[in-house]
């Protein structure tokens, strides 16, 4: 049986068994120690679990990094995948980017911790495919924004892009300042949602 571990440290997505328990035992050790000063047998140690347990489910230790990075992304992937298959509008989307964007920055804290303090070490082909995530997740944000300036809902800017930038990273931080307290990660993220959709308000005409 796997050691107690703190929260934010469990599999974002369960396989149960062993694979579980290796996976929270190296988020509680990458983020405690490092990446580097994290050995594998400091691994299955914490998790009570053999090496051969261990090799069977991860080639090296480099695979649990790119699983940490992957945990996040890829769930906010599939909300915007979700949202775009479900029909919901550029506003709609937007504001439940922005809200889930804060919800993850408590669910993951210490995924997103150890990913940006610790992405260095990873082989440039491991980097290769974090960056294509990175990238299509970027893309989707951009997407949202020139759909609402096309319909209407949306006022024009100079670049999507850029705006999709400042709205990523309004929330990429968050992990390292927000701890539960008087405001909840979901009503934050409401909070940043209606400043942004505020300002993205089409400009009302002024009567002649």
């Amino acid at each position: 049986m796997a050691t107690a571990s703190a929260p934010g440290s469990r599999p974002a997505s369960s396989r149960g068994g062993a694979f579980d328990a290796i996976v929270t035992a190296a988020v509680d050790c990458f983020y405690e120690k490092g990446y580097e000063a994290t050995s594998v047998q400091e691994v299955v140690e914490r998790a009570r679990v053999s090496k051969g347990s261990f090799y069977h489910h991860f080639a090296a230790k480099e695979d649990l990094l790119l699983l940490i990075h992957d945990a996040f992304i890829d769930s906010q992937l599939e909300m915007l995948r979700a949202a775009a298959s479900a029909g919901r509008s550029p506003r709609e989307t937007l504001a439940q980017l922005i809200e889930e964007n804060l919800v993850g920055a408590e669910r993951f804290q210490r995924y997103q911790t150890i990913f940006f303090e610790q992405r260095r070490f990873l082989s440039e082909d491991r980097f290769v495919e974090v960056k294509k995530k990175r990238d299509e997740y970027e893309q989707q944000v951009v997407t949202i924004l020139e759909a609402g300036i096309a319909d209407g809902s949306f006022r024009p800017v100079a670049s999507a892009r850029v705006l999709a930038f400042g709205i990523i990273g309004m929330s990429a931080w968050a992990y390292q300042w927000y701890r539960t307290g008087p405001m909840a990660a979901r009503e934050i993220g409401r909070m940043y949602a209606e400043i942004v959709l505020d300002g993205l308000n089409r400009p009302q005409q002024t009567p002649r």
